[in-house]
């Protein structure tokens, strides 16, 4: 499989300069600072901010998702009801977003804002990482390596851990597939909506066993450095996820005893 190359044309185009160097730079001085120089620990780590960083926009998601899972009934309840006039259909759905407030696009538009940074990691770890990538650091960085290094957990000494991040590897392969396993069982659990059957088989379950699957057979065609830093935000979201979700259970559970005792 031919991986996807970054061109000159790229690291000096607007989305290189927005985002390309800027990520190979945040990259380059976790790897320099980080004791070690291990550029496995500096993607997991660049990986870990770019969660916090992202983390307002997932939440509202998160939230969005959940305000229409709870006005679904009513969703489904409407369609049924006004099944032969769909303008009235689109008409009396819309009025139930207003009523409940929630926006439609709520759980769409932060995904979108975090489609460019995702890509751009994706491009940077999938084919910048060699050392000719150093070129593109900013002439004031400081104590700029030489070469790039990139195997992780060099600095353990023990053959059998490390791994060649510029190629695929079966045991980050197989993490990445029990992580995205780990997010599609929770994000399952915790979904309200009723799960349809297809030839007698929960499309739920489809879901959750499948898209591991996907995950395990992509990664052992990439290099191991995707694989690392999918695992590593598959699982990040996932306890966003849970901590999201956590919150939001409170702040219900408060409104209700109120609305209880009032």
């Amino acid at each position: 499989m031919n991986t996807p190359k970054i061109t000159d044309a790229m690291w000096q185009g607007w989305m290189g300069k927005l985002l390309y160097v800027p990520i190979l730079n945040i990259l380059v001085l976790l790897y320099v600072y980080i004791p070690g120089q291990d550029l496995g620990l500096a993607i997991i780590a660049i990986t870990l901010l770019t969660r916090a960083l992202l983390h307002p926009s997932y939440r509202n998601t998160l939230k969005a998702q959940r305000d229409i899972q709870k006005i679904q009934p009513y969703i489904d309840k409407i369609k049924i009801e006004f099944k032969d006039d769909p303008k009235r259909q689109s008409e009396e759905t819309m009025k139930l977003y207003q009523e409940h407030k929630v926006n439609p696009l709520g759980s769409c538009l932060p995904l979108i804002i975090q489609l460019p940074i995702v890509f751009a990691l994706y491009r940077v770890f999938i084919a910048g990482l060699d050392t000719s990538s150093l070129e593109h650091l900013y002439s004031w960085f400081p104590n700029a390596p030489q070469q790039l290094h990139t195997i992780f957990l060099a600095f353990t000494h023990i053959p059998e851990l490390t791994i060649d991040l510029t190629k695929p590897s079966l045991y980050l392969a197989i993490i990445a597939g029990l992580a995205q396993f780990l997010q599609s069982w929770v994000t399952t659990k915790r979904s309200n909506t009723s799960s349809q059957k297809i030839g007698g088989v929960n499309t739920q379950m489809i879901f959750v066993l499948v898209f591991p699957f996907i995950t395990l057979g992509l990664a052992l065609t990439l290099p191991s450095a995707l694989s690392l830093y999918w695992a590593t935000t598959t699982v990040v979201m996932t306890l966003e996820q849970l901590w999201v979700f956590a919150i939001l259970d409170r702040q219900e559970k408060k409104v209700a005893e109120v609305t209880h005792h009032g």
